[in-house]
């Protein structure tokens, strides 16, 4: 039976049809029915989106600061650390539909179909092992998960509530660098460099933790290398090529991140001190008993099964020892995270970030031990798969579809008020319910609430008068080191300081022009409310560029003189111009090299039919004289 197996998911048609098909399964209520169920993160990412793409209607195809999206958040530098640029499909997307809520749902399905599609070809290529490469990319897919506080949660179940998005983009395609790097590494396979640069590139441009998390696995195996002698100056000459290179790739976003993130004293990022070595009860053994973590109960079965048909060899034992190990390391005080906590939370914010290194390890044990096991129970081959399935649209459902048919308490009387604490209900997205982080269903009819919301009034908020805007674009995380916390009023509210005082109602903003107005005669200095960034300009009202700089509490300062207008634009600095240069020549470069390297072999191969046709060809008309000669 394994054999009738292998031979149909060698066949092209066979096995895309079953990689388009889960995304299908685990997507398709949501493009029939034209809506979402998303998450609290999701006002986030679509307000970020749908800012690149006002930008982009503006001829600014490579955004810097936000510009389009309310006063509060006018000169914000949040394109500088977190990128958008690997999410161009899903943005042309919602610019070709017109349809965001679309635009996401088919990229979804793309994404989950594209990372099976590629984690297969990678570690088939690796291994030469067609049963054992296609069940790892369907398990991967379907039990791999990240995050607390859902059930059942996988990283479809987080794409689809537009949670976490990027990280779990990562995770998806993690496979693919950490494979190709080990061949290259360990197996001297130097073939696999396309897809550890492509990849590696994206991820640098998707999502700074995961790939952070990447960046220590990859030093490390190249460290065990060195140990184990795998290393030589070929090799690591090699290795830095291909460094090289990714920097080249994303060098559009690396460089000017660096560039702003070195030239200021920026603060942390918020992160969630209970997050740093959770209990490995709670996260762990708790979730195994409510099934939530399928993976973990995959593992525990096909563990106890090899125990008991004797095939448990030492090459599992230090596989599954290195899954326990992970889970110890990231969900419990066996690492002491305290002594790095607050290094690392600038970038790592919490350790479920890295949950894709516990759960490739995962995934590949279970697949190995499906092949080990199948020799004498074939139906194991179909079967873990099809729970895996069935417990992904659980988990999918069961997050998302089962919030229109919440369970209500007893003794509630009329519709249930959103708040906090409410998982189990999803609510329209309104000015009451987007104060709150709960369920949202959203639609192409309902998401221009969410879309505006930077241009909502206090009173829309549900916020006095005087209290600082808010803002869906995260506009208190990259902010100049003591900024939110004595000055969040500052930026929030868009006060201009001079004379030592702060003053409101005197600023606008039209497009990439800032302006501050109706300034005294005799004023020489004042305070913009913009976070400092290398680039911005200040010019009076006759275009005379105006001395500006960055103050002591980090604002962007400027010598005045006088003027009753100021007007602040941002101009991309000479590296950020050559980053863009390098990047677009770069991927240039590899994709038309990729497609004439794809070329070249179906040309090879191409003239290999050619000449085995021929020799066959000749072959039969000699058999054929042979014969006629025999029957003379």
């Amino acid at each position: 039976m394994n054999e009738k197996i292998i031979r149909y998911i060698d066949k092209w048609w066979f096995r895309h049809f079953i990689f388009i098909g889960i995304p299908l399964i685990l997507f398709l209520p949501f493009l029939i029915n034209g809506e979402l169920i998303t998450w609290n993160d999701s006002i986030f990412h679509f307000t970020r989106i749908y800012e690149v793409i006002k930008e982009q209607q503006h001829n600014q195809f490579f955004p810097d600061i936000v510009q389009y999206s309310g006063l509060q958040n006018w000169g914000y530098g949040l394109n500088f650390f977190y990128p958008t640029y690997a999410l161009t499909p899903l943005i042309l997307l919602w610019r070709l539909s017109g349809n965001p809520v679309l635009a996401f749902i088919l990229f979804d399905i793309f994404i989950v179909y594209f990372s099976s599609v590629i984690n297969y070809s990678v570690l088939k290529k690796a291994s030469n092992n067609t049963l054992n490469s296609f069940l790892f990319s369907l398990i991967y897919v379907l039990t791999a998960c990240t995050g607390t506080g859902l059930w059942l949660s996988i990283p479809v179940v987080r794409l689809a509530l537009i949670t976490q998005f990027t990280s779990n983009i990562v995770f998806l395609f993690a496979p693919v660098i950490l494979i190709s790097f080990y061949q290259i590494i360990f197996k001297s396979q130097k073939s696999f460099w396309r897809t550890a640069v492509v990849f590696s590139a994206l991820s640098v441009m998707l999502s700074i933790p995961a790939t952070l998390g990447l960046v220590f696995l990859i030093v490390g195996m190249v460290i065990v290398g060195t140990f184990r002698k795998r290393m030589n100056v070929r090799n690591i000459l090699f290795l830095l090529k291909i460094a090289v290179a990714i920097i080249f790739l994303s060098a559009i976003f690396i460089i000017p991140f660096l560039e702003q993130r070195l030239g200021s004293s920026w603060a942390s990022l918020p992160n969630k001190p209970a997050l740093w070595g959770m209990s490995f009860f709670d996260r762990v053994i708790k979730k195994i008993f409510d099934f939530s973590d399928i993976l973990s109960i995959f593992v525990i079965v096909i563990f106890i099964l090899l125990i008991l048909r004797k095939k448990l060899n030492h090459n599992f034992k230090c596989i599954a020892f290195s899954y326990l190990a992970s889970l110890l390391f990231l969900y419990s005080s066996v690492f002491p995270w305290y002594l790095v906590q607050n290094v690392l939370s600038g970038a790592l914010q919490m350790t479920y970030r890295w949950d894709f290194i516990p759960h490739i390890i995962g995934s590949y044990f279970v697949a190995k031990g499906i092949v080990a096991l199948a020799s004498e129970k074939n139906k194991m081959v179909l079967l873990f798969p099809l729970v895996a399935l069935i417990f992904a649209v659980l988990g999918m459902y069961g997050n998302t579809i089962s919030t229109y048919f919440p369970v209500i308490p007893p003794g509630q009387v009329g519709a249930t008020k959103p708040q906090n604490t409410i998982l189990n209900e999803s609510f329209e997205p309104t000015n009451e319910s987007l104060r709150y982080s709960v369920p949202y269903r959203v639609n192409n009819k309902n998401i221009s609430m969410i879309l505006n919301r930077n241009f909502a009034t206090r009173k829309d908020w549900g916020i006095n008068p005087d209290d600082p805007s808010w803002s869906s674009l995260a506009f208190d995380d990259y902010r100049i080191e003591g900024q939110y916390k004595d000055y969040r009023n500052v930026y929030a509210n868009s006060l201009v300081k001079f004379e030592g005082k702060f003053h409101k109602n005197m600023t606008s903003a039209q497009g990439e022009d800032f302006f501050i107005n109706n300034l005294p005669a005799n004023v020489n200095k004042v305070q913009a409310p913009i976070t400092y960034l290398k680039g911005f300009k200040a010019f009076n009202r006759n275009g005379k560029e105006l001395t500006s700089y960055k103050n002591k509490d980090g604002f962007i300062e400027i010598e005045s003189k006088g003027v009753d207008r100021i007007k602040i634009t941002y101009k991309k600095t000479f590296l950020h111009k050559i980053s863009i240069f390098i990047s677009t020549i770069s991927w240039i470069f590899i994709i038309f090299g990729m497609l004439f390297n794809k070329f070249l072999k179906i040309k090879k191969r191409n003239n290999r039919e050619k000449i085995s046709n021929r020799s066959s060809s000749l072959q039969r008309r000699r058999s054929s004289r042979t014969i006629r000669q025999r029957g003379k």
